[in-house]
């Protein structure tokens, strides 16, 4: 299903937005979108947008020993992901913002079917490739993968609904661009991989940006947007470490950080070494 959020009494991606036009032309709604509109404009000039990982494997794929060594590390970002956005709506200010959360929430759970709930997907993708879930669960957390983790706890858990839901709104529009490098890296590198995770996220992904940018828009308030703005700039930065992290593994060859998986036979496209 694609997404078709619209603002003022039409649809999210599952449920019918709990907003209307009322909520979304006062004056206070007005400045913080066109306020949260200019912070996400302004966020694509950062240098997350333009790392070169974005590139770094468009003319060979990597070794399939540094491309589970990504995606297996890249679990430890979407496992809690779920249990951040729940923390999310449980701080919700009021019932509609709460239900407005709960349509990411639902497609993040597999929409009522567990196996189809995002970690879950992800683990079967990790499975395709040779990653045991325990081999998963057990990885070392990369210290950038940390860092991004423990800001997005640290902003939902104490900070402002308002700022939360822009964080939120700024981690989703990140995942149609790199989430794309990612799933072309394993697809080019793994024949046999499940594709269903990543299948399920690009386009899709925007309607939720626009749906956690609505809430601010309706919980905001002047006071927010400085805070709003160091958050999603820190969020940013920390994602672009998480970046560097990986490409210093495909240019040193190596993966200083190894993950315990043993690539299924027969699941490997033959592969190129890293670009240097």
């Amino acid at each position: 299903m694609t997404p078709t959020t619209t603002l003022g009494g039409g649809v999210m991606e599952h449920f019918k937005t709990p907003f209307g036009l009322s909520d979304l032309t006062t004056a206070s709604s007005i400045d913080n979108q066109k306020f949260f509109t200019n912070t996400l404009r302004t966020s694509k000039n950062h240098r997350f947008f333009t790392h070169p990982f974005m590139s770094t494997f468009d003319r060979s794929p990597p070794s399939p020993e540094l491309a589970s060594f990504i995606l297996t590390s890249f679990y430890k970002i979407v496992s809690p992901f779920t249990g951040l956005l729940c923390l999310l709506g449980a701080r919700a200010p009021n019932l509609r913002s709460r239900f407005a959360l709960m349509d990411n929430i639902y497609e993040e759970m597999g929409c009522g079917d567990l196996q189809s709930a995002h970690p879950s997907l992800y683990l079967q993708m990790l499975a395709s490739i040779g990653v045991r879930s325990e081999s998963a669960e057990a990885a070392p957390t990369l210290p950038a993968i940390r860092m991004i983790n423990s800001h997005l706890r640290e902003v939902v858990e104490h900070g402002d609904f308002a700022v939360a839901c822009a964080l939120l709104a700024s981690a989703e529009a990140t995942i149609p661009s790199s989430f794309a490098v990612l799933a072309r890296m394993a697809k080019r590198t793994f024949d046999s991989i499940d594709m269903t995770f990543f299948d399920r996220h690009g386009p899709r992904d925007e309607g939720h940006s626009d749906d956690a940018a609505t809430l601010f828009a309706v919980s905001g308030k002047s006071s927010d947007f400085a805070i709003a703005e160091a958050a999603v700039r820190l969020d940013l930065e920390y994602r672009s470490q998480l970046l560097d992290e990986w490409v210093l593994a495909a240019t040193q060859g190596s993966t200083p950080r190894r993950v315990g998986a043993s690539v299924r036979p027969g699941a490997t496209r033959d592969s190129a070494p890293p670009p240097a």
